[in-house]
């Protein structure tokens, strides 16, 4: 039994080209379908829709093994309360139309056991039942009447759901090029069985001539389509990371080979008291105190002309929103060596901190003792 939890076409999943079973649709409603060649396409990709696929398949034989158990071991009574809760989970609402005849040949059971087990359960205010139409009043009252069947099968579907979907790929694997053409083909096939009058019959070499513009025209639609997912990604991602640039506790600047700030994020800007807007006006090294200027300029130069991450502490002057500072700065170039990356960490209650505890004790040395 499957419903908007899965697919029907697992044999594709498993490598199989045929089935031996038929599908019934026992309650009515929409659903997507998908040519067989194009499924096989994605899921040889290997990626989320395999896993997901796979893991679904896994879930599906556990509702079958556990099925076989239940039918075996377990009353009508609590069959017919796994069905039902097993139905209501796969579809939206609480309504089923089905008939005793069909919930009988799906149990394996006579239909008398099943108008019996359906007349208790209505009985007890669980169910409304009439001819072909089943309305669940109580759900909480079905799951307390069920045998553990329904609650190991749910259980293993949200594991390996939750599993799959923690493990699935971020980014969407590209089409293939050498199945790009085939795939093409393929959807204008479709378009042209779905209109077969839309084009008038012409000579070979036009309907040639025709025929690969078309193609052409999907395989271009196809590269757009990609296209337009590969920017929504990129989008995406630079959104992310622009808020974790921005807001992140330390401080970040780029810098051009002369010093100038080309980049900087909110902490930044509030540690060396300038707007971002302005930036490109202002020099890192118009905060530095003007006795470790030389040091500074020293580690600039360095960085520029190295492939390492190098380090120095130096204090920085105070501004309007803070006193004097002494900040870390963890730095690297690009590599053209044409910009200097930096991490500028505010490390003056390390200072503070390493300065008190170097202080002498009340009463030390110098103090006096009576004879």
């Amino acid at each position: 039994m499957t419903g908007n939890d899965g697919m029907v076409g697992i044999p594709l999943v498993l490598g199989g080209e045929t089935t031996n079973y038929k599908v019934v649709v026992q309650c009515a409603g929409e659903a997507y379908r998908l040519r067989a060649e194009v499924l096989c396409w994605e899921i040889d990709q290997g990626v989320g829709l395999h896993r997901l696929a796979l893991g679904y398949t896994q879930a599906l034989l556990t509702q079958i093994a556990q099925n076989v158990l239940c039918n075996r071991h377990h009353s009508v009574d609590q069959q017919l309360c796994r069905w039902l809760l097993f139905s209501l989970d796969l579809i939206p609402g609480n309504q089923l139309d089905v008939t005793q005849e069909m919930i009988s040949n799906l149990l394996g059971v006579r239909r008398e056991g099943v108008t019996e087990a359906a007349g208790k359960l209505q009985a007890a205010g669980l169910i409304h039942y009439r001819r072909g139409h089943i309305t669940v009043i109580d759900r909480a009252g079905l799951e307390a009447r069920v045998c553990e069947c329904y609650g190991a099968v749910k259980l293993e579907y949200e594991r390996l759901f939750a599993m799959t979907a923690a493990s699935l790929a971020r980014h969407r694997v590209r089409p293939n090029p050498s199945t790009l053409r085939q795939r093409a083909e393929a959807r204008l096939r479709q378009a042209q069985a779905a209109a077969p009058d839309a084009a008038p019959p012409t000579p070979w070499d036009t309907a040639h001539l025709v025929h690969e513009l078309q193609v052409h025209q999907i395989e271009l639609e196809m590269h757009n389509e990609e296209l337009q997912h590969a920017y929504q990604e990129a989008d995406a991602l630079r959104e992310k990371y622009a808020d974790i640039y921005d807001f992140a506790p330390v401080a970040y600047f780029n810098l051009d080979a002369q010093g100038v700030i080309l980049q900087v994020n909110l902490a930044g800007a509030i540690l060396l008291g300038i707007k971002r807007s302005q930036m490109g006006r202002f020099r890192f090294a118009a905060s530095v105190e003007p006795a470790f200027l030389p040091q500074f300029t020293a580690f600039f130069e360095a960085i520029l002309h190295s492939q390492t991450r190098l380090a120095c502490e130096i204090p920085l002057m105070a501004t309007s929103q803070r006193p004097a500072a002494r900040v870390r700065i963890e730095a690297i170039a690009d590599d053209d060596g044409r910009e200097c990356r930096m991490v500028v960490i505010d490390v003056s209650g390390e200072a503070r901190h390493a300065a008190v505890a170097a202080l002498p004790p009340a009463g030390g040395s110098g103090s006096s003792r009576p004879a």
